[in-house]
């Protein structure tokens, strides 16, 4: 599994997703752009990506105290959990 962060290009904030592989989180992504109302994801779209290593990575202040669980596939940030 991938646990990844990643950055839109019209998103302020991100999306933290654990994914099978980079596929797998696309079609996370997309699930979850759905629920939020936004416009269908194109790769292009991402602005940057990283893999998170370790949950000292993310925004102490607002991601970590908001997120759900990231050892497990499926969105974690925002927490949607049901998009799995």
């Amino acid at each position: 599994m991938r646990v990844l962060w990643l950055q839109l290009r019209d998103v302020h904030g991100g999306f933290g997703i654990t994914a099978r592989d980079w596929q797998d989180a696309m079609y996370l992504l997309a699930e979850a752009r759905k629920v939020l109302r936004g416009p269908p994801i194109e790769e292009s779209m991402i602005e940057s990506w990283t893999d998170v290593q370790s949950i000292d990575e993310l925004d102490q202040h607002h991601v970590v105290p908001n997120m759900g669980m990231m050892l497990h596939r499926g969105v974690w940030f925002p927490n949607l959990p049901y998009i799995q």
